[in-house]
């Protein structure tokens, strides 16, 4: 059948909602191909048929060997055509029709083609939107080309009306969550339904099987999706997780990239996620502090590490007057108590990779200027830039606990030119109260930072003192090409934190020094970084270099704050406490509005042991921000740290007023019901933790709960997923071996116990000085029934950290199981004096041999917590 003048039809080769297809033979090029026409009534207005012709054209731009290149759009015998290559295969979704689930490595050799086809759609600028298996080709040797990019939206579009707002757009199948709420999408729309497409192809069927379709997209929108491991028990856990996270509902919480599943793919790990903030977890029994030093002092450390950086600053805030009539009817602390202001990440228009560290750098400058006013209550940068862009900003406000907001946008053009427009939003108001655009070059960046700063001090009506006036003024460098390094270093550093990122903000640091070597915030820099890398490899020359560096940035910038607490973290670091405070001091008295401060200061103080002044700097910093669900936490963690479980209760509830939804919260109060031997009490927080968040720890806590409740089957059902979510614990592992060992599986304990070890074996190769890992060596060892080992290897922790709790009740336990009652008792004593919660020893099925001796019942009532 003829087909105009130009092609030839051979056979149908499908249809649907669009139209049909062909193949065809293009009789004037001599070659095959695809060629679909598409129904009139989608094509009849002029205007979509123009919209649809520029999303050709985009598409159209895009080569790659995965991606199906578009020809052209023409009219033939009155009806509107697209040409496209002939492939000679069949779609996915016959593929998984005829075939059901694929083999392991036919899925991954699939999956990793459609990431390369994404990720070069999205670097051009163009999302597909309804990305499905019917829009992937597989051709010879399973070479996968994905179709119709450009096609989705604007064919959509005209079926349901250019007017309509709100609808949707792709299959209800393969949609993501903010396709189903008629949300504005972006690529995380394409990388949401890829990981329905990998799932399909691993386990033959998708995670919402609703009874309609609406019912499968209220699922997706409502619901978690179910577990793929649950339909294929044999998929490596680094598969699944990468498929689960791929299907996170928040687009922020997903891949961002289709680059990033790519990678994780060929490395065969699981994906990288953030580390809950500032949590109290349990472990391997109740609480391993080194999981305390992550979660409590090395997540402030980490604050620290970054606090040079405004954009990772905590929130800098007042006193409000909670309960009062100055609260605004919007439920936000009204102008009448404070200026509670929030800066918000700019957004770029147009090229992420050349203005985004740009549009940080202007963010940073305003937020570093305004932290030094002493009438404004700056909101952590961390905080304001999490949130998603496309949140109300009033809902934004609440999150933040502020009445006033600064967004904006830059966009670029031309030689460098930059065009940046800045609005401030009184939001418990709903009103603009000031917006404006500023132009230059980003060799201006400078002084385009100045002339935003000015009227923006106007515009919040605020006067600031002439030593104010001063600081604001001062740049931290007069050298464009220096600062313009420094901001891509500050970049790096908030990317992906592994040690090539590290090195790298570590090069752009030592840039900027070399243009500048007075440039007191690089070298703030070198210090952060350093630590950093201190931290992650525990090798002494990094912790001298940041020392080294941050007392380089004191020298030369004594008035910033910022490098005083940038100092204060290496000294807390080093364990050079009594310098540390001197620091923190130092920085509270440049910034006295600083929750943040305080909090680093009450680290400080808690590690010399001075833990009144601790808990008093850390209620400091509730006072001076309630609204931060952090400081909440953080004094809940000191709280725990000194055995007052009733006062950690009741921050870590306040916690939970604050922020309902908040995982941390329920895992952390679940906790503390343990340390208090309240077991029974502490199951529904950490099974409502687990609701919100099937985080790895979590399960180990609960895990525990049911442990001293002796109820060793569920403790076994939750140590196992635990397991299954971070395997390369060998806390968890060992956890799960104990249990094991307690229901009689003796040979699979044994065997899980050797597991743990070889984890911890794995883990001090990196690192062989970590106390903690060689602590935990030992006591695997003893749990195993080597004594000699176990006392081993739980002295030599000892002598590397003489005063951690956990590794004195470690020797205890070895000792009991070692049957040498009497220094099983000194070491219980010393563990009781340092905090140790009696209710576990008392629980402690490694102290059974102890339980009955009248020393171990003296003990337990001496030390005992009546909190």
């Amino acid at each position: 059948m003829e087909f105009g003048p130009r092609f030839r039809i051979e056979k149908l080769l499908g249809a649907g909602g669009m139209g049909k297809v062909y193949k065809a033979f293009d009789k004037e090029l001599s070659r095959t191909v695809a060629l679909k026409t598409l129904q009139p009534e989608l094509v009849s207005d002029p205007l979509l048929i123009e919209r649809f012709k520029q999303e050709l054209l985009l598409a159209s731009k895009i080569s790659h060997r995965n991606i199906l290149r578009i020809h052209d759009l023409s009219e033939a015998d009155g009806m509107k055509y697209i040409t496209m290559a002939f492939i000679e295969g069949k779609d996915l979704h016959q593929l998984l029709q005829e075939e059901g689930p694929f083999s392991l490595e036919r899925s991954l050799r699939i999956a990793k083609q459609l990431c390369e086809a994404l990720d070069a759609a999205h670097s051009e600028g163009v999302v597909h939107r309804d990305f499905k298996p019917q829009n992937v080709l597989v051709g010879r040797d399973d070479h996968a080309y994905v179709s119709d990019f450009g096609l989705a939206t604007s064919l959509e579009t005209a079926k349901m009306g250019m007017t309509r707002t709100g609808a949707l757009v792709g299959t209800p199948r393969y949609m993501s969550p903010e396709q189903v709420e008629g949300k504005p999408v972006d690529n995380r729309a394409d990388l949401y339904a890829l990981g329905l497409v990998f799932y399909e192809m691993v386990s033959g069927d998708v995670p919402f099987s609703g009874g309609s379709t609406w019912q499968s997209m209220y699922q997706r929108v409502q619901e978690t999706p179910k577990d793929v491991k649950l339909l294929n028990p044999s998929l490596p856990e680094y598969v699944a997780r990468i498929i689960m996270h791929c299907l996170e509902k928040d687009p922020a919480n997903r891949y961002q990239s289709a680059k990033e599943i790519l990678t994780d793919l060929e490395a065969g790990r699981s994906p990288l996620l953030p580390p809950p903030p500032q949590t109290a977890p349990i472990a391997p029994r109740l609480f391993d502090r080194r999981w305390w030093y992550v979660a409590g002092v090395a997540a402030l450390l980490l604050v620290g590490v970054f606090f040079a950086i405004p954009k990772t600053r905590h929130w800098v805030f007042a006193t409000p007057n909670v309960g009062t009539s100055t609260t605004s009817t919007s439920g936000l602390p009204s102008a009448a108590q404070a200026k509670f202001v929030a800066v918000l990440p700019f957004r770029v228009l147009g090229d992420q990779s050349s203005l985004g560290y740009v549009a940080e750098g202007l963010g940073e400058a305003l937020s570093a200027k305004l932290f030094q006013l002493k009438d404004v209550r700056l909101a952590s940068s961390t905080a304001a830039a999490k949130t998603d862009p496309k949140t109300p900003l009033a809902q934004v406000a609440k999150e933040l606990g502020v009445n006033l907001i600064v967004h904006g946008t830059v966009q670029g053009g031309s030689g460098g030119s930059l065009r940046v427009t800045i609005n401030l939003e009184n939001v418990a108001e709903n009103r603009l109260v000031w917006s404006q655009e500023f132009a230059g070059v980003t060799g201006d960046l400078l002084t385009i930072e100045d002339q935003i700063y000015a009227p923006l001090v106007d515009a919040l009506a605020l006067k600031p003192s002439n030593t104010e006036l001063a600081r604001a003024t001062a740049h931290p460098t007069e050298n464009i090409e220096a600062y313009d390094s420094y901001l891509k270093g500050r970049d790096a550093l908030r990317g992906q934190q592994d040690l090539k990122n590290v090195r790298s903000a570590i090069g752009f640091f030592e840039a900027a020094l070399k243009k500048d070597s007075g440039f007191a915030l690089a070298y703030a820099g070198v210090a952060d970084a350093s630590l950093i890398m201190y931290r992650e490899t525990k090798d002494s020359s990094w912790s001298a270099k940041a020392l080294g560096a941050a007392q380089q940035a004191r020298a030369l910038g004594e008035d910033q704050p910022e490098i005083h607490l940038a100092l204060g973290s290496v000294y807390r670091a080093s364990g050079r406490t009594a310098e540390a405070v001197v620091e923190l001091k130092r920085a509270l008295e440049l910034a006295p509005n600083s929750d943040e401060a305080y909090r680093r200061l009450a680290t400080a103080y808690l590690a010399s042991g001075r833990s009144e002044e601790a808990i008093e700097a850390y209620q400091k910093g509730v006072e001076l921000n309630p609204y931060y669900w952090v400081n909440h936490n953080v004094l809940g963690n000191a709280y725990y740290q000194l055995a007052n479980y009733g006062k950690a209760a009741e921050s870590y509830r306040r916690v939970i007023e604050l922020d309902p939804n908040n995982p941390y919260a329920y895992n952390n109060l679940g906790a503390v019901l343990v340390a208090s031997g309240k077991f029974q009490e502490a199951l529904e927080p950490l099974q409502k933790s687990l609701q919100f968040s099937a985080d790895g720890q979590a399960y180990s806590n609960l895990g525990i709960a049911y442990f001293y409740l002796k109820d060793y089957d569920k403790a076994i059902t939750a140590y196992e997923k635990a397991v299954q979510l971070v395997p390369t614990s060998d806390m968890f592992v060992g956890n799960l071996a104990e249990a094991y060992d307690l229901v009689g599986q003796k040979d699979r304990a044994q065997a899980t116990f050797e597991q743990a070890i070889s984890l911890a074996y794995k883990d001090l190769r990196v690192n062989p000085r970590d106390a903690g890992t060689k602590g935990r060596l030992g006591l695997w060892y003893g749990k195993k029934g080597d004594a000699q080992q176990a006392l081993k290897f739980i002295r030599e922790a000892r002598e590397l950290d003489p005063n951690n709790v956990d590794l004195i009740y470690y020797q205890a336990q070895a000792f009991a199981l070692s049957g040498d009652k009497t220094k099983a008792l000194g070491a219980l004593r010393e563990a009781f004096q340092k905090g140790q919660p009696t209710p576990i020893a008392l629980a402690e099925p490694d102290l059974q041999s102890l339980q009955k001796d009248p020393g171990f019942e003296s003990l337990t009532k001496e030390f005992a917590h009546p909190n």
